[in-house]
This record gives structure tokens, C-alpha cells and sequence, in this order.
């Protein structure tokens, strides 16, 4: 068995993200707050899924999201946790790194060697 689908994906916009659709999704979370996914696209008057939609405000969205560079002190932290804990506890980064963007705290070590 399994869970239902989402939506039925027809008629669904795919593709970029106009600014009327993330201007309609901001206002609806700031009066509404954050969840259900699953219902926020039809009670919002999107034509989108839930996924994208919780996709589009957590990696975009969001008004706390850090935008740009990591610091210089980020990076020693991250290089330093990630020589005392290694690849398995890298997640446990997010805590000291606040804010930032989910693939950044996921995959900081990449994001670090990308950088140099």
C-alpha cells in the first residue's frame, strides 16, 4: 500500500517560478504559517504541487535564508568539525552554521572545496 498521491499532476505548472506564484505562496505562509504542504497549493491558488511549493520557500523563499559566500570563519569551522567528527557527522554542522542553505549544510565539506 502506500500513501496517495500528492496530486493528481495534471494541469500542475512545472518549471520556473513566476513572481506572482512567489508572491501569492509568501502571503499565504506568512498568514497561514509554515505546513501542510499537501493542502497549501489549492487552498493558496497555486497551480503547483506540495512538494515544489515546500521545496520553493525552504531554498528560497524564506526571509531567514543566508545568501552568498561562506565567511572565512565558517569555513574553519567547518574544516574543524569536519576533522574531529569526519563525513558521517557532517550533518551535525547545521547546528553551528545557522541559517544556511540546506545543500550547505548537507554537503559543507563539497561546498568548501568548491570555494577554494
Amino acid at each position: 500500500m502506500g500513501r496517495a498521491p500528492c496530486c493528481s499532476k495534471v494541469g500542475l505548472n512545472r518549471g520556473v517560478w513566476t513572481p506572482l506564484e512567489d508572491r501569492i505562496l509568501t502571503d499565504y505562509i506568512k498568514i497561514h504559517g509554515e505546513g501542510r504542504w499537501r493542502n497549501l497549493p489549492k487552498e493558496a491558488g497555486l497551480k503547483r504541487c506540495g512538494k515544489s511549493c515546500r521545496l520553493r520557500w525552504i531554498n528560497y523563499l524564506r526571509p531567514d535564508i543566508k545568501r552568498g559566500n561562506i565567511s572565512p570563519e565558517e569555513e574553519d569551522i567547518i574544516l574543524k568539525l569536519h576533522r574531529l567528527l569526519g563525513n558521517r557527522s557532517s550533518s551535525s554542522l547545521f547546528l553551528f552554521l545557522e541559517n544556511a542553505l540546506p545543500y550547505c549544510t548537507k554537503h559543507p565539506c563539497n561546498v568548501v572545496v568548491l570555494l577554494k
